[in-house]
């Protein structure tokens, strides 16, 4: 089962947006939890399932206002973990690129172990250019979606499709590829953390909200798995900060 996460989409000093995974259950008893002191407005979009936060930083801290949200989260979900992505940018190549790479590799291979196979080697780097062009189409499509721009990294991309349509040489495809995910193979998201959030009652009958923060090990996804491997040396699951907040 995949664990609850909270996707910081975009920051200001008196705003936060977020992409809530799953959906909220109950909106009004979650903004009931997160604006007890009407310190904040609140806005969940169900469309696209996002959560807007606006509030005074003179009264409540941004670290404040993320850990609440983390907590109110929890609370819908039975107390269970909540995954933070505090850096957005750094996200995992998706499944059409994978094809994509796959039928690269396997293009690269085929021409170096068969030289002269004329136009089967043309029709494979035909399907190929096609795999790969539909990836970063769909590529650059999320991305203006989810941030309203696509990345610069396609625009070199385009250039080289021009010099694969120019040359039908496989290399400009592997480089297109490289070009628009090689980084996505190696980023991983160091800042994520793992949130346990615990109730307790106090000796006047309150609860208290106790977040047990960890830097979250877990492996989701392929750049998590590459980083894991080549790029981390794993350290000991140890809580490195608490917070508290009340209700």
């Amino acid at each position: 089962m995949k664990k609850l996460s909270l996707t910081i989409l975009h920051r200001l000093p008196n705003r936060i947006r977020f992409k809530v995974y799953p959906r909220i259950r109950n909106f009004k008893v979650f903004e009931e939890f997160l604006n007890v002191d009407n310190n904040m407005e609140i806005r969940y979009n169900t469309k696209i399932n996002t959560l807007l936060v606006k509030f005074d930083p003179k009264k409540i801290y941004l670290q404040e206002v993320i850990y609440k949200v983390v907590t109110a989260l929890s609370i819908q979900h039975g107390m269970m973990p909540v995954k933070l992505i505090e850096d957005y940018e750094e996200k995992s190549i998706d499944s059409l690129s994978l094809y994509s790479g796959a039928a690269i590799s396997l293009s690269l291979l085929h021409n170096l172990i068969k030289k002269n196979t004329g136009n089967l080697q043309t029709n494979i780097n035909h399907f190929t250019a096609i795999l790969t062009t539909g990836a970063i189409v769909e590529h650059a499509y999320r991305e203006t979606k989810q941030k309203g721009f696509f990345d610069i990294e396609i625009l070199p991309a385009l250039y080289l499709l021009k010099s694969y349509l120019n040359s039908n040489s496989i290399y400009s495809l592997l480089l297109m590829w490289l070009t628009t995910f090689g980084r996505h193979l190696i980023l991983n998201n160091i800042s994520n953390k793992e949130i346990r959030v615990f109730r307790i009652k106090d000796e006047n009958g309150k609860y208290q909200y106790i977040a047990d923060i960890r830097e979250d090990n877990s492996i989701g996804s392929i750049s998590d798995l590459v980083y894991r491997i080549f790029f981390n040396n794993i350290r000991s699951n140890r809580s490195d900060e608490k917070y508290i907040t009340l209700q």
